[in-house]
């Protein structure tokens, strides 16, 4: 007797098609739970293929989004640039909004790190803007893609640009927690490192030192931020002779 043909997704009732869409997800979240990343991948992107051609768009974004996070954590950062777009894309359609700052945040940083400044400052641009519509100019969010964009355009050599992203940090991060919180902190060392950048190197010290005052209050916190601030203070505290 001959075995019997696979069924074809696309010939599944359309309300078994979404079951197995929903079963798909529950599989790939399981194999998540227990650590087998390819498992999960495969689950979810079987599931998403059936939301796509459903049009379930938050579904999709969701979907998506659990797999840019795993193939991020598995360093395929090419993968998980498509999969965090497609999210962004899903959430718009859905109406979500407030999702998609942190798709296109996350997508700009590993554009960033595959060093595309130029697209990882566009993505940032838009995120910060999105983000500023959906939760307002004082967000931790708004803060976050602020000082991420004032990074890259540090980068980019744009340091007019990024004091002004950083600034805009700090401001929303002293107005939310004051002035000694450790995420203030790092707004005083990424300003710190700017000015040191445009040769002011007066107001880069009193950064550093304000900087380090705030996260040596938080042992347990950044401490590989704290080193990079110390070793960056050292050298400007070397007398010009010794350098």
């Amino acid at each position: 007797m001959s075995q019997a043909s696979p069924v074809r997704i696309p010939d599944l009732p359309l309300a078994e098609r979404d079951e197995l869409a929903v079963v798909r997800e529950t599989c790939g979240d399981q194999a998540a739970a227990r650590g087998d990343h390819v498992e999960a991948l495969s689950c979810w992107d079987e599931s998403l293929g059936i939301l796509q051609d459903r049009g379930h768009c938050p579904a999709m974004a969701r979907v998506a989004t659990k797999m840019a996070a795993v193939e991020e954590l598995l360093g395929s950062s090419c993968a998980a640039c498509t999969h965090y777009a497609q999210a962004a894309d899903a959430y718009m359609m859905a109406g979500e909004l407030h999702h998609v700052p942190m798709c296109l945040n996350n997508q700009a940083m590993l554009r960033k790190l595959a060093g595309d400044l130029e697209e990882s400052a566009e993505l940032l641009h838009r995120a910060l803007a999105q983000c500023a519509r959906c939760h307002g100019e004082h967000h931790q969010e708004t803060a976050l893609i602020a000082s991420n964009l004032g990074a890259v355009l540090a980068e980019c050599g744009d340091l007019i640009g990024a004091v002004q992203t950083q600034m805009q940090a700090l401001h929303i991060r002293e107005t939310l927690y004051g002035t000694s919180h450790p995420e203030v902190g790092l707004s005083l060392g990424h300003l710190a490192v700017i000015h040191q950048l445009q040769g002011d190197e007066e107001t880069a010290r009193r950064h550093y030192e304000a900087a380090l005052a705030i996260l040596g209050e938080f042992p347990g916190l950044h401490t590989a931020e704290r080193e990079v601030l110390q070793s960056n203070l050292d050298e400007l505290n070397v007398p010009a002779e010794e350098v």
